[in-house]
């Protein structure tokens, strides 16, 4: 009898610290329920983020976005949104999720939760077709143009120590010392290259190798492990099925590596 009544009375406080807990949000069975999903994207950082000749939004983020509502099967209420506000928007449940070339460091970490990376930066060394180079170790008589003291600088000299390597003030110079034959390869970042052959068709900038990686991960709210799933889900079958390398290479002008996200 007093075993029985014990059981009741655990049983009791228990169904009372439960139901005093806070109400823990369905995350995404919270979106599947509302039928749409609230994504922000940067405006003002392309190739990821900006508006087209119609003031419509267009990037590889915003590619992003639409895909994943898509996916999810809801309507998209897409909200432009900068660098400052990206994390207190999602703080703040204005946002569900956020796609803003937005890179994982351990402070962000303690307000928002990311996702595995679904794109990349690089950084690395560019040139012509007709320039057979797919290593650093292939380098021989080729000049290759650099900003002094960058990331692509001190990467290359690492890399080719005894390479020909031309150091100028800034990404601009080297662009153009480039650009006017004084170097046949140009070691810059991967959107700068793109840009470059966007503004002129005949300027030839296709990546030989790249030297540097900086993932791109997606930001949600904390407490949220389903989204958290769905959307690592989304993202590991789109490197397997090469969707996400596409998005990269139209957008960015490089693929995704082989072995994308790196260990």
């Amino acid at each position: 009898m007093l075993k029985h009544l014990t059981r009741i009375i655990t049983a009791v406080l228990l169904a009372g610290a439960m139901s005093a807990l806070p109400a823990k949000a369905a995350d995404l069975q919270k979106i599947l329920s509302a039928g749409t999903v609230r994504i922000g994207v940067p405006v003002d950082v392309p190739p990821f983020g900006s508006v087209d000749a119609k003031n419509e939004p267009v990037g590889l983020d915003v590619d992003m976005a639409r895909k994943i509502a898509e996916a999810l099967g809801v309507k998209l209420e897409l909200q432009q949104i900068t660098g400052a506000n990206r994390v207190p928007y999602l703080v703040t449940d204005r946002l569900d999720i956020v796609i803003a070339a937005m890179g994982a460091t351990p402070e962000r970490a303690l307000q928002i939760a990311f996702t595995s990376p679904y794109a990349a930066l690089s950084i690395g060394v560019f040139g012509p077709d007709s320039i057979a180079v797919t290593s650093p170790a292939e380098l021989k008589d080729e000049t290759i143009a650099v900003a002094r003291g960058t990331t692509q600088d001190l990467e290359l000299t690492k890399a080719a120590p005894n390479a020909k390597i031309l150091r100028f003030d800034d990404d601009a110079t080297a662009a153009a010392a480039f650009t006017s034959g004084q170097a046949q390869l140009l070691a810059t970042a991967d959107v700068v290259a793109k840009d470059l052959m966007d503004k002129d068709p005949k300027v030839q900038l296709k990546p030989k190798f790249i030297m540097q990686f900086s993932p791109c991960y997606i930001g949600i709210q904390q407490g949220s492990p389903e989204l958290l799933r769905w959307l690592d889900t989304y993202i590991h079958l789109g490197l397997l099925d090469g969707s996400l390398s596409a998005l990269s290479q139209k957008w960015i002008g490089t693929s995704l590596p082989a072995n994308f996200p790196p260990i």
